[in-house]
């Protein structure tokens, strides 16, 4: 296991400190939990916006409510 060292000032170090306390976890985890969570979110809107593209330019067809049900007869 490896130790990485952060530099706080004074503020930011109450404000962590604070927040971690609310939710019971040391702050190590807290830090851990939100990077993990920045990570996942900037894949995500990765994906959507390569998504939206496609949709954009064609290469993926879109179908509405209507038009699924009448598909499958519904």
């Amino acid at each position: 296991m490896s130790t990485i060292t952060i530099r706080l000032n004074d503020e930011e170090q109450k404000a962590f400190n604070e927040y971690a306390k609310l939710y019971d976890i040391p702050l190590s985890t807290l830090f851990k939990k939100t990077l993990e969570e920045k990570i996942e979110d900037e894949i995500d809107m990765k994906s959507i916006q390569e998504y939206e593209e496609k949709v954009k330019n064609g290469s993926v067809k879109v179908y509405g409510h209507d038009e699924v049900k009448r598909m499958l007869s519904l």
